[in-house]
């Protein structure tokens, strides 16, 4: 059934900016039926769409004028995302058709320049689909489902994701921790689909079979028992920029991964690099990928620690006063906004942690993938760092994510992936 929402004061000013989330608390009464013609009733509950955990919404102002159509979830803090905003035009199964094609559109571009690259198609509420990630990792469409929405709708998602693209394979990665949040319960299981091939190894993650090219370079990529799609590909340009300066350079890649930066610096001539992790598992997809790479072993060495303190006590090999270029692209430190202090300090621990023990000259890129704060909050634990460690400081560039990870103006939170690239005096 269709409800009406409206807005409290509060909440409608985002709202009205473009914003398309509206947490509870900014609701301005209960949600109740929507007094609609039963013509729109039935055109928005047709197949395919499926309203398990959601309800189609009506949104309006506090004083009942419409304001457009939008996603209900009564279980979540955030209670309500705006689709569109024309109140003229219920939301339909042909809504959500067209926002794929036009974020697979705007893409249409990159994926020329690179087809067994890795890119993402769609970025939830910045292509205007909530809850859904979908990155295609060369001829694999891998779709991440965080949204009670997409989750529930998810068979006609990668139907139609398939025509669009034409995958040789699918799969489909619940994320359980926000759906847990949007009230979806599990188990959930990961599910692999194969429209178009068949995958070799399908059940073995330490024997990937998924490749993807990325800097003139190949890659593994996990979605099974990788992180997130199986394959960070918001960070490619970046990578691209650190082989560009690693010429000559000895290269520290903290909390490596899969060995992005690290790897990328040894094929643009680091004379050495170390990666450091505290997982096994991604030292032992680092050295999968130096081998599918064919880089010299001797000049890549691996180490498995906690990175905080590895830092801390200066224990990495040689220390880090030996290094040219340090790398710190940690997990996610500020969750949720409630979290923001104490990531933030963090952030701060991280950074001064690496400053104390660098020599001066020497070039410190470093990353946040927290949404939940801004640049500026960013750049302010990075300027509490250098204060503490008392070291003269200098932004030399400013990173960010890739043009397949668009941040609509009305959205900040998009830019979720902030990097700037300091020299340390």
């Amino acid at each position: 059934m269709i409800q009406e929402i409206r807005l409290s004061p509060k909440g409608i000013k985002p709202v009205r900016n473009g914003h398309p989330w509206v947490f509870r608390n900014a609701l301005g009464a209960p949600p109740r039926p929507a007094t609609l013609p039963a013509s729109v009733h039935q055109a928005v509950q047709e197949h395919p769409l499926v309203w398990d955990h959601t309800q189609p919404a009506f949104a309006c102002d506090p004083s009942g004028r419409p304001l457009g159509w939008g996603l209900y979830n009564g279980s979540s803090r955030l209670a309500l995302r705006i689709i569109t905003r024309n109140p003229e035009i219920p939301i339909r199964g042909e809504t959500f058709f067209q926002l794929l094609r036009e974020a697979v559109e705007r893409r249409s571009e990159l994926r020329r320049d690179r087809p067994d690259g890795a890119v993402r198609l769609v970025f939830g509420e910045a292509d205007g689909f909530p809850g859904l990630v979908a990155d295609l990792l060369g001829r694999t469409l891998v779709l991440e489902l965080s949204g009670a929405f997409a989750w529930d709708n998810r068979q006609w998602i990668q139907e139609e994701l398939t025509r669009l693209v034409n995958p040789q394979g699918v799969y489909l990665s619940p994320d359980r921790d926000l759906l847990g949040r949007e009230g979806v319960s599990g188990p959930f299981q990961g599910q692999w689909i194969c429209p178009g091939g068949n995958r070799e190894n399908p059940e073995n993650p330490e024997n990937p079979d998924i490749l993807v090219e990325e800097n003139g370079l190949l890659w593994h990529a996990l979605p099974e028992a990788g992180q997130k799609t199986g394959f960070y590909c918001d960070q490619r340009e970046n990578r691209r920029w650190v082989g560009d300066h690693a010429r000559g350079a000895r290269v520290l890649d903290a909390f490596c991964y899969h060995g992005g930066f690290g790897l990328t610096a040894l094929a643009g001539g680091a004379s050495s690099v170390v990666c450091a992790d505290s997982s096994a598992a991604a030292l032992r997809l680092v050295e999968a990928n130096r081998v599918l790479q064919q880089a010299p072993a001797d000049r890549l060495h691996v180490v498995k620690g906690d990175l905080f303190e590895l830092l801390r006590t200066n224990a990495v090999p040689q220390g880090l006063e030996s290094f040219d270029l340090v790398v710190l692209d940690p997990p996610k430190l500020v969750p949720a906004r409630q979290h923001r202090d104490a990531g933030l300090r963090a952030y701060k621990d991280l950074n001064l942690a690496a400053l104390q023990g660098m020599r001066s000259g020497s070039r410190l890129v470093t990353f946040s993938c927290s949404g939940a704060i801004s640049r500026d909050d960013f750049r302010t634990a990075l300027a509490w760092a250098a204060a503490d460690a008392g070291r003269a400081v200098r932004v030399e560039g400013v990173l960010s994510q890739g043009a397949d990870h668009p941040v609509p103006l009305h959205f900040p939170e998009a830019e979720y992936l902030k990097g700037f690239v300091l020299r340390v005096d």
